[in-house]
């Protein structure tokens, strides 16, 4: 049992409230009051801090089993912890890839015991790139997320036969479009397979979502797909929005799709505040620092624990954006597009919960990273605003204890 005193609360539907006491029990929000008295309970000091909803991560690697000399499920769950992240959904290019029914339990075994909520993706191809997965067995052992992230949907067939899976099933299907290949700083990449998932989409109506748009041809394609009741979701992530900073070693800003200039930095926030994108994450991939200084980089950026930070300090602290609104793109959107019921303060609901001060002045450093991976394009930037505790499923999983 956890007491929270003196805490102001919000959530995506509501602004901020006075301060008052939040009891959780039994993984639940169990009251809200002015005042509430449990000489059984934890007790927290709220005062001065912001009671959020966990944040929700749908683009995060967690890159073990297969991988774990850049990440675990520890490391990397541990790290979402530490940024208010209480659910990630995890990608599949990992060994073995969750490609069959035996590939996922084993993946989902390496879960056990993580401190927040995984919801494991599974492939769409045989190893992200051969022939297909069994997705109807998959769908009926509980998957509802496949992708090939890492590696675009590249057959038109395929795609066209996951949509179809999806409409029936309700699965979603996760799309990295980028055609693999062509020259990878070129646009024309992404906006090929957006176009042409959104075609296939028009006819077929499943649960198209695109994965980290960075282009301003590509929210052309939302657009005129809006216009046309096209169904689909798109995220996007914050190196696409937010500049990054200057004088880090090359690798540091090698990601895919690369980052961009500063026509499609607008163009990416003007399709966040018209709804064309309604999810933001993290596509947390860590890396290890020798593979980003060689001379060509493994790709990716780490950024699980800075997903909030850095959305609040750019959104809220620079832009004035309710604070509310950013909750919408990073817990209500990402809960509906998972199949959750988005946490809100509210008698009875999960109590899944970020305790953030948003005074706190700090600056990203390796040693601030829980990750194994510090491989961000923000290293050195001086932040407002941080998370100091977080409580997943009811439980109190940071601070760590050997922190404390």
């Amino acid at each position: 049992m956890i007491l929270i005193k003196n805490v102001r609360t919000t959530d995506w539907r509501r602004a901020e409230s006075e301060p008052r006491d939040l009891l959780v029990s039994d993984g639940k929000i169990a009251k809200i009051a002015d005042t509430i008295s449990r000489e059984d309970a934890k007790i927290i000091n709220g005062k001065g801090l912001i009671a959020l909803p966990g944040i929700i991560d749908v683009h995060v690697h967690l890159r073990e089993p297969g991988y774990a000399y850049k990440e675990t499920v520890e490391t990397g769950t541990r790290a979402a912890a530490a940024g208010g992240v209480t659910t990630v959904c995890a990608m599949p290019n990992l060994s073995p890839c969750p490609d069959s029914i035996l590939h996922y339990e084993t993946v989902v075994s390496f879960q056990k015991g993580a401190p927040i909520r995984v919801i494991q993706s599974c492939a769409v191809n045989e190893n992200l790139k051969e022939g297909r997965s069994d997705w109807e067995a998959l769908s009926n052992h509980g998957a509802r997320v496949f992708t090939n992230d890492g590696w675009p949907i590249g057959r038109c067939s395929d795609m066209a036969a996951i949509l179809n899976h999806s409409r029936k099933s309700g699965c979603v299907v996760a799309e990295h479009a980028e055609v693999m290949g062509m020259n990878e700083e070129s646009d024309r990449a992404e906006e090929i397979l957006v176009a042409r998932d959104l075609m296939l989409n028009e006819r077929i109506g499943g649960r198209l979502h695109i994965q980290h748009i960075s282009t301003a041809e590509s929210t052309s394609w939302l657009k005129e797909s809006k216009i046309k009741n096209i169904g689909y979701t798109a995220e996007t992530c914050p190196h696409y929005f937010i500049p990054p900073e200057k004088g880090l070693p090359q690798g540091y800003y090698e990601v895919y799709p690369p980052l961009r200039g500063s026509e499609d930095l607008r163009a990416i926030l003007w399709a966040l505040s018209s709804g064309l994108i309604t999810v933001i994450a993290s596509d947390h991939a860590p890396h290890t620092y020798e593979e980003k200084t060689v001379e060509k980089p493994a790709r990716g950026l780490t950024g699980v624990e800075l997903l909030f930070p850095l959305c609040y300090d750019f959104f809220v602290n620079r832009l004035k954006m309710r604070l509310e609104r950013l909750l919408n793109y990073l817990v209500c959107a990402p809960a509906r597009l998972l199949g959750l019921d988005p946490v809100c303060f509210e008698v009875g609901k999960n109590a899944d919960i970020a305790l953030f001060d948003p005074a706190a002045v700090w600056t990203i450093e390796e040693s601030t990273l829980h990750s194994k991976g510090k491989n961000t394009a923000f290293l050195g930037k001086q932040m407002k605003g941080k998370i100091v505790a977080t409580i997943a499923s009811g439980n109190l999983v940071y601070p760590f204890e050997e922190d404390e």
